[in-house]
């Protein structure tokens, strides 16, 4: 069986194809260090309950990915699906030192940190890199929440699949207590 590399010339045809198959919860995944502060949009999944981590990949020649690595933090919102346009600027390059007031993402803040989150989202996390890996065209960080804030009443959330955005739909079944689904 011919892989989607095999049977494509295009580099990325396998997570066209593939990859893209993998519904995610879209974020802006905040940094900043010194006076600089940047962006990106992302996706994200939990490694560990106990302590509270996550993951997130972001590519290595980004300002957000230096900064990441200079501060050793960084922030996770969970868009809402009303947050879209947020998600399309986000992606994009922006001029100065500040992305965030560059593109007029609205932004909160805790006393502890410089980095920034993305003000109305579903779920803001600030996390602590605990650990960092190359993985193909991408930097895996690991990322330990040391703080987060949670909107109950906004639980729509944007999610990327099939190579584009879409709503989460609706529930079909009931909250778990405890155990899987977590």
């Amino acid at each position: 069986m011919a892989t989607a590399a095999e049977t494509h010339p295009d580099p990325y045809a396998a997570a066209k194809q593939v990859l893209s198959q993998i519904p995610h919860p879209v974020v802006i995944v905040g940094a900043a260090h010194g006076d600089e502060r940047s962006c990106a949009t992302a996706t994200t999944m939990y490694v560990s309950h106990v302590p509270p981590m996550l993951a997130i990949a972001e590519h290595p020649g980004s300002r957000t990915t230096r900064l990441i690595q200079e501060s050793g933090e960084f922030s996770v919102s969970i868009l809402h699906d009303a947050q879209q346009e947020l998600a399309v600027q986000a992606g994009h390059s922006a001029p100065g030192a500040d992305k965030f007031a560059a593109l007029k993402i609205p932004i909160v803040t805790q006393s502890f940190t410089k980095v920034p989150a993305v003000a109305g989202s579903i779920a803001q996390m600030w996390c602590k890199v605990r650990d960092t890996r190359p993985t193909g065209d991408h930097v895996l960080f690991v990322g330990e929440v040391v703080a987060a804030t949670v909107n109950d009443r906004k639980f729509d959330a944007l999610l990327r699949y099939r190579r584009r955005y879409m709503r989460m739909g609706h529930w079909t079944s009931e909250e778990a207590p405890e155990g899987y689904p977590t």
